[in-house]
């Protein structure tokens, strides 16, 4: 009787932890295919053995190009992160029973890339996380060296995932192509410090010229009187007439007509045409005339010194990475011909210029990309252009132009020359009569000279500030200060601007007090 009852609670209890049994699998398939099995997270390239509950028959990897999995001893679970991404793994029994359901995270090594920047940047916050195959960098940083450089060892952990690849080991063809071998680096960092630029430019100039000229022209005409000759001489240019015949006044070419035939006749010298002696701004001049000699001479002497200076001192805001330009000048017209008779009018900018990009490397270390040109118009070398069909020509002027570019790198507030000339040109032109103006004393007559000496100072200086806005009422403008004068101060005082009444009230004599102290008392008295 005892025998079958213990029989009884053996069977029952046997199907008793068959039911609790089946219950379990039941309710771990449940959780298994509602995904919420167990995260494994690793890095990429690198592996991990995990323990099982119980042995393991089969298994099965979602996405084998993320993840390699093998059965060691039947009790255990060897994973080797091949790719970024995630995947799951299932796992059988010998009774086909689904025991357990691993879901695998492979990401980059963030660890071992955090460590490094903690090495190589001390100090710097870096933070780094893993967005799908790409690498996201944030944190303030230092300067902008920091930043790139941690953008370069981000890379580099980009570049290793990209060579592996390559290799025989983790050789696959990914379903999104090539691009997916390797992400990218998202920068999401921000320097410290203030990123606003003003750059402060002064351009000064002074040139100094030197002019002495002596010039010396004349002219001689005698008109026959020793007989039939004609002479005469000239120093300054002339044109000769048409030969003239009589009777009817007929003229010929003194060297010839279109037909070939000589003309051995000379020009008639009472209408001999001697370029006009001019003076420009001092000498003398004289002139003899008889009945048949006339007799014209000129001296032009001039001594001139000219001095010019120029300065220009622009300012220009902008942020770091940004270009900023700036013109003060303006634009003349230049015609351009296009065939056809038509012309097209461009437009050439002159003045003072300034192109400039900032960048912010430190907290007080900003670099500069500029160029700075300087421009006038000058009627030396200019060009005058008049096209076909048009009864007016166009005036070009020519431009002088300083400029300078180059790359500095300045502290916060400092100041550096990034251009300067020193220019100095000479020359010197004599004109004689040959022969007649070697000769001493009375060859000044027969010669003429010119001198011409300039000298040029050039220097460019540059300073960047690290701006920031200002209140309202800090702010100063140039027309503050500027009043309109009333009808009695412009036409009867003659001012362009107007008093305030501050200023007429300090213009007022000051009421002075004086006190004095003695032994006996005190004796104030005032002067007004």
């Amino acid at each position: 009787m005892n025998m079958k009852m213990n029989k009884l609670r053996l069977v029952f209890s046997l199907l008793l932890l068959s039911l609790m049994t089946h219950v379990a699998t039941g309710d771990e398939l449940t959780d298994f295919q509602s995904g919420n099995g167990e995260v494994v997270r690793l890095s990429v390239f690198k592996s991990r053995v995990l323990q099982l509950d119980r042995p393991a028959r089969r298994v099965s990897v979602g996405s084998p190009d993320i993840a390699d999995i093998l059965i060691l001893r039947s009790s255990q679970l060897y994973v080797l992160g091949k790719d970024i991404g995630t995947t799951n793994v299932l796992l059988w029994d010998s009774k086909d029973q689904l025991i357990r359901a691993i879901n695998v995270e492979v990401t980059h090594d963030l660890e071992g890339l955090k460590k490094l920047l903690h090495d190589l940047l001390p100090g710097e916050p870096i933070e780094v996380r893993s967005a799908l195959r790409s690498l996201v960098l944030s944190g303030q940083v230092s300067n902008l060296d920091t930043m790139q450089s941690a953008l370069r060892i981000g890379q580099s952990f980009l570049q290793q995932i990209a060579t592996a690849k390559q290799k025989q080991t983790f050789e696959q063809a990914p379903a999104g192509g090539d691009d997916q071998v390797a992400g990218e680096v998202i920068n999401m960092m921000t320097v410290a410090g203030n990123h606003q630029v003003m750059l402060e430019v002064k351009v000064a100039e002074i040139s100094r010229t030197m002019l002495k000229s002596f010039k010396m022209n004349f002219n001689a005409i005698d008109n026959g009187s020793s007989g039939r000759w004609n002479y005469g001489a000239v120093n300054g240019g002339g044109t000769f007439p048409d030969a003239r015949f009589d009777p009817g006044d007929l003229r010929v070419p003194v060297f010839g007509d279109a037909s070939g035939e000589d003309s051995i006749i000379g020009p008639v010298i009472d209408e001999f045409q001697p370029n006009d002696l001019t003076i420009s701004d001092t000498g003398f001049f004289a002139s003899f005339l008889t009945d048949n000699f006339l007799f014209n001479t000129m001296l032009d002497a001039a001594k001139e010194q000219g001095l010019a200076k120029i300065l220009a001192e622009p300012t220009l805001t902008t942020q770091s990475g940004k270009e900023a330009e700036f013109l003060s000048g303006g634009e003349f017209p230049i015609p351009v011909p296009q065939g056809l008779d038509t012309i097209t009018i461009m437009f050439k900018e002159f003045g003072v210029g300034v192109k400039f990009l900032p960048i912010v490397v430190d907290e007080n270390q900003i670099n500069l990309q500029l160029s700075v040109s300087v421009s006038d118009l000058v009627s030396a070398d200019a060009v005058t252009f008049q096209p076909s069909l048009v009864s007016q020509g166009f005036f070009i002027p020519a431009l002088s132009k300083r400029s300078a570019s180059t790359t500095v790198e300045l502290a916060n507030g400092q100041t550096i020359g990034i251009a300067g000339l020193i220019n100095e040109d000479l020359r010197e032109v004599v004109s004689k009569f040959p022969g007649l103006g070697d000769l001493p004393v009375i060859g000044h007559l027969f010669r003429s000279q010119e001198f011409i000496k300039g000298e040029t100072e050039l220097v460019i200086l540059v300073t960047p500030h690290l701006a920031k806005p200002l209140p309202p009422n800090q702010i100063q403008l140039p027309t503050d200060n500027f009043i309109e004068p009333s009808d009695t101060e412009f036409y009867l005082m003659g001012r362009m601007e107007g008093r305030s009444q501050e200023a007429e009230t300090e213009a007022l004599p000051e009421k002075v007090t004086t006190q004095t102290s003695g032994a006996e008392g005190n004796f104030g008295h005032s002067i007004h």
